[in-house]
């Protein structure tokens, strides 16, 4: 072949019952931190930031492939930014609480700002993921450095053993001023994260 002749060759998406592509939107880079509205701003949302740090394994215990992942939490204050909580006094203008990630390894860093208690709740993050072969599923994470954990009611309901796999633990780091939290969610089989019919936080 000519050294001067371009292929115009695209890499393969991955399959994905989501799929068979992502649009673009779907990568939007201000969804993939959400620790600050908007990339150039200089003011931001009230809270710690955060980094979560994951991994998506498969039922043998491999990265899965192809993983689109949609958070939702509350704000450093515990108040989400719901039609219903409109007016409220301690809604952040700055901060949405939507975010969403797709790794094509299944290892990611997502950037936050540590969610606050939400009335009768321990601090959490509701995540949905979407991945090959499942349509959706949905669970939340906690955080280790967290006394509320003891009380929540949806970790209560859980027996000991699960309890600890939907809590992030913090590595010990803070990285650029981010604080680093490390958790895997195991899709199926041994191991399994505790998943839900759906969560309405």
């Amino acid at each position: 072949m000519d050294a001067d002749v371009t292929l115009n060759i695209l890499p393969a998406t991955n399959e994905d019952t989501v799929g068979p592509y992502f649009p673009i939107y779907f990568e939007d880079p201000e969804l993939m931190d959400i620790s600050r509205l908007h990339h150039g701003l200089v003011v931001g949302p009230e809270g710690t930031p955060m980094i979560l740090r994951a991994r998506v394994l498969d039922r043998h215990k491999d990265l899965a492939n192809g993983v689109l992942l949609e958070f939702w939490q509350a704000n450093a204050k515990g108040v989400y930014d719901t039609p219903d909580n409109a007016g409220h006094p301690d809604l952040d203008p700055w901060f949405h609480g939507y975010g969403r990630i797709r790794t094509a390894s299944g290892a990611f860093e997502f950037k936050s700002i540590k969610p606050g208690a939400a009335l009768g709740r321990a601090p959490c993050m509701t995540l949905t993921i979407f991945s090959d072969g499942i349509s959706r599923i949905v669970t939340q994470l906690f955080f280790d450095d967290e006394p509320a954990n003891a009380a929540d009611p949806l970790l209560a309901s859980l027996p000991p053993e699960d309890q600890g796999k939907l809590i992030a633990r913090h590595d010990g780091r803070t990285r650029d001023g981010y604080e680093v939290y490390a958790i895997d969610i195991v899709m199926a089989g041994e191991g399994e994260t505790p998943f839900f019919d759906d969560l309405a936080s």
